[in-house]
């Protein structure tokens, strides 16, 4: 971790001392937190939130965990420093679609916050490449959000973007067309590791099962992306040559 100095060393413009001793806070935490949704809360809630938070560095294809003192089924918030998050959910069959991308100076398990133990969680975190991130306490944000309104003001107004963009990409996937809804599907099954390109293990007839239609289309769809050398094939998988130029066609936010 980089050399950690207190707080309020790190917000130089407020000459008061943070209210709450938060420990410890890193550079690249402080530089971070100018580049969220953070930066609009006044020092001392700031000071507040990061207590207990901790810093992860994890290589391309981790499947993210909770990390603290007992197991949870549910989400807890994470801000990410470098790198980019892919969060996932699963249907009862086992297939899966991508909710949204987590890029630096974006937050998410806001909603975990607020949510019982016993909720059932269909959803995980992987990383597409070698990934910073820093994971806070739910306890803190929620007592903190309690007790300060300023702070539940912004945790509402940050989950209202997320869930805006959240319907606007739905909308976009119902309406997309068929070239659109393979390569969704391509990159919400794929799987990532340092060094490989991305891999994708369907079947042109998984894919045409997941998008609802029939296997010739696909097989179009796929040839017109091995024409543009976006993917390549291989029997039962397809490897995602370009994942960046792929994740632009569908406008992921």
């Amino acid at each position: 971790m980089c050399q950690a100095r207190r707080l309020k060393d790190l917000y130089r413009g407020n000459q008061k001392d943070p209210p709450i001793d938060s420990g410890f806070v890193d550079d690249e935490l402080r530089d971070v937190i100018y580049e969220s949704f953070l930066s609009q809360l006044p020092d001392d809630a700031v000071a507040a939130l990061v207590q207990g938070v901790l810093r992860f560095e994890v290589p391309t294809g981790t499947l993210l965990r909770y990390s603290g003192p007992e197991e949870r089924p549910y989400a807890f918030p994470r801000l990410v420093a470098d790198g980019l998050l892919r969060i996932v959910r699963s249907g009862p069959d086992g297939r899966t679609i991508t909710q949204r991308y987590q890029r630096r100076g974006e937050v998410s398990g806001i909603p975990g916050i607020f949510l019982s133990p016993a909720t059932r969680n269909t959803g995980h975190t992987d990383a597409l490449m070698r990934t910073v991130y820093y994971q806070f306490s739910r306890e803190v944000w929620r007592r903190t959000a309690e007790r300060d309104t300023r702070v539940a003001v912004a945790l509402l107004t940050e989950l209202g973007r997320i869930a805006e963009l959240s319907m606007e990409q739905m909308a976009n996937r119902a309406l997309a067309s068929m070239r659109q809804r393979v390569v969704g599907q391509l990159l919400d099954g794929a799987t990532y590791a340092d060094g490989v390109d991305p891999v994708a293990h369907v079947t042109q007839q998984q894919l045409a099962d997941g998008v609802g239609s029939a296997r010739e289309v696909v097989a179009r769809v796929l040839h017109s992306l091995r024409e543009e050398q976006l993917v390549a094939t291989k029997v039962g998988s397809v490897i995602l040559l370009e994942p960046e130029r792929l994740r632009a066609e569908l406008n992921v936010p």
